[in-house]
Formats: structure tokens, C-alpha cells, sequence
């Protein structure tokens, strides 16, 4: 491959990557939100790997009554808010793609937020879900080059 060759075939490369960047950003923003929610509602665990403080005594109670699980905060009854919380890029530029993570309908977001009163940023990711989501990245750019 000639240099001219190698230096057409690196921009058509960078081009690709740059046309998908937006696709690619919503689809790790999926794989943060699906690491964030497989923690929570397993471990009940916060950002910092440590244990939500545990339900009033009044709601434990109300849970337990209505079949739920009380062991751990998991932020979970119906299913509703994780199912509502979804990723969307919200500013898009030549050179990056912004995306937030929240709900997207106002009864889930008074849900998220009063979910952050109590307990602050649920929605946060742990170091060892960043670390991976690193991983994943760097693979998804190597792909491009390969």
C-alpha cells in the first residue's frame, strides 16, 4: 500500500468512526445504563460499591404487603422508572457526542429525583463499570483501525 493509499484509507476510517460517533455513544450510554441497573437491583449498591441506606420502616413494610423484596433498595415495583430511564444524545459535534442518561417522562423523572434526594445520584457509575465501559470503548475505536 502506497502512502497516498494508507492516507486515504486512514480518513476513510476517521470518517466512518465520525459518522457513527452519535450511534456509538447511545450504544455504550445502553451499556452504562445496563451495568448501573444490573448493580442496583442486584447488590443495592451505590456508585461507590457501598450498600443505599434501607428503606423506612413504613415503606418496608408497605413493599413487603404488596410482594416485594425488602433486603436491599433496588428502586424497582413495577419496573416503570427503569424502563422510562433511556440515554439520548443531547449535543452533537464534529468531534463528540454528548449524551444524557435520565428519564424521559415527567412522573419518572419526579421518581429519579426524589430517588437523588434520598439517596443521591443513582445513576452514577462505579469505578470498576467505568474501567469496563473504558475497555469497550477502546475496542470500538480499534475496530475502525483494524
Amino acid at each position: 500500500m502506497t502512502p497516498r493509499e494508507a492516507a486515504d484509507d486512514y480518513a476513510r476510517r476517521f470518517a466512518e468512526m465520525s459518522a457513527n460517533r452519535d450511534r456509538d455513544a447511545l450504544n455504550i450510554a445502553l451499556e452504562v445504563k445496563a451495568l448501573v441497573q444490573l448493580r442496583i437491583q442486584t447488590t443495592g449498591q451505590n456508585f461507590d460499591e457501598v450498600l443505599f441506606s434501607p428503606y423506612t420502616p413504613a415503606y418496608s413494610r408497605h413493599r413487603q404487603k404488596a410482594g416485594y423484596q425488602t433486603d436491599i433498595v433496588d428502586f424497582t415495583r413495577s419496573g416503570n422508572l427503569w424502563a422510562n430511564i433511556r440515554p439520548e444524545v443531547v449535543e452533537s459535534t464534529e468531534v463528540k457526542s454528548v449524551v444524557e442518561i435520565t428519564a424521559r417522562d415527567d412522573r419518572n423523572q419526579v421518581k429519579l429525583q426524589g430517588a437523588v434526594k434520598k439517596r443521591g445520584n443513582i445513576l452514577l457509575v462505579s469505578q470498576s463499570e467505568a474501567d469496563l465501559i473504558s475497555q469497550l470503548n477502546q475496542q470500538r475505536v480499534q475496530r475502525y483501525f483494524q
